[in-house]
């Protein structure tokens, strides 16, 4: 069994009969599908929500993902190893 790939966007979404659309889902979508085995990618709009010392992000720069559009910046999100 292959790792799991994430991809976490944030803004708004549409939520119709049970399911989530919209422009933040398919980004979602795209930036999980552009991720490595093991990998959680995240949009910039993650990065600047995220208020925790726990998380590291590392820039892999600007990404131009297919159906949106023009480019995003994509962080790796790594958890911070605690100081002992």
């Amino acid at each position: 069994m292959a790792p799991a790939h994430v991809g976490i966007h944030a803004g708004p979404v549409v939520f119709r009969e049970g399911d989530y659309y919209g422009h933040t889902v398919n980004a979602a979508a795209r930036i999980g599908d552009f991720a490595r085995p093991g990998e959680i990618l995240v949009s910039q709009q993650v990065v600047d929500r995220v208020d925790s010392d726990s998380i590291a992000f590392t820039a892999i720069g600007p990404v131009e993902l297919k159906g949106l559009g023009g480019s995003l910046s994509l962080y790796v999100a790594e958890r911070r190893s605690s100081k002992v």
